[in-house]
């Protein structure tokens, strides 16, 4: 984000100014000139976030792409312990990797977190032409319009940070859902999410609440997808096999979970105390 401060900064820097009356300044500029600095400005903005190439941009291969690897090997550790059939049926994590069903899926991945990148890049780019062109038009002080431009390059980096969390984190849960999925429809095997909150400091009283509960797949979906409950949230899933009923075919890691709650809970942390 400091190069997009830069890049703008720059702009005005290219942008003769001469003092005017009643502290104002006057820009020497035309319309051409500031939609080319613009312009300019606007095709950085989209290579420094990947906004430029859906198919190689540097979040995707440096970071979400890893993430769903990293969740799809966790949920096939998981499921191979306590299924025969699927460990029969998926040798290794280097066969789903290869398979047709996971490039699907990565597809699908790939171009969602794309869009929150393109997203993000319109954002950026409207709001840091905005600040320029608001103090250029009232004629503001040029010292003034760069704190500002720093001060508004500041609120895109937390947002940035904000959503880079936000999708790494979806894309490893995602991961584990998308494999449980697979598990269930090729194996037959009948499965529920056990819910894990992060149970720290904090975490929200919605989000600890589920913790060691079941839901079906699409259940945890649904959640994450409403009130924001994705956005910052450090909660994820494990697959728990079930009978017909929909009841675990073990309780151990349910009562292990049910334990770490009651545990964090002496904490006095916020959320335990609704």
């Amino acid at each position: 984000m400091k190069r997009i401060g830069k890049a703008y900064k720059g702009i005005l820097d290219r942008i003769p100014a001469s003092p005017s009356v009643n502290q104002r300044y006057t820009f020497d500029l035309d319309s051409t000139q500031l939609s080319m600095l613009l312009s300019n400005a606007s095709l950085l903005v989209d290579e420094i976030l990947g906004a430029d190439n859906e198919t190689g941009f540097w979040f995707w291969t440096d970071y979400v792409n890893p993430a769903y690897q990293r969740g799809t090997a966790q949920e096939f550790a998981n499921l191979a312990q306590q299924s025969a059939v699927y460990a029969a049926g998926q040798e290794s994590v280097s066969a789903i990797l290869l398979s047709e069903p996971y490039r699907r899926r990565l597809i699908l991945v790939r171009a969602r977190t794309f869009e929150e990148m393109k997203n993000l890049s319109a954002t950026v780019k409207a709001d840091m032409a905005r600040i320029l062109t608001d103090g250029l038009g009232r004629g503001q002080n040029p010292l003034e319009i760069a704190t500002r431009i720093t001060e508004q390059t500041g609120i895109e980096s937390r947002r940035a940070n904000r959503i880079a969390r936000t999708e790494i984190t979806t894309a490893l849960r995602r991961a584990r859902l998308d494999e449980d999925d697979e598990a269930r429809e090729r194996y037959g095997i009948l499965t529920k999410q056990m819910h894990i909150s992060a149970l720290s400091p904090t975490t929200r009283s919605t989000h600890a609440a589920r913790h060691a509960h079941l839901y079906t797949a699409e259940e945890q979906r649904e959640w994450w997808a409403n009130d924001a409950n994705g956005v910052n949230c450090k909660c994820s899933t494990i697959a728990v096999m079930v009978d017909e009923s929909g009841k675990p075919l073990s309780d151990t890691i349910i009562d292990k979970a049910q334990k770490t709650f009651n545990t964090m809970k002496a904490r006095g942390y916020q959320w335990a105390k609704g």
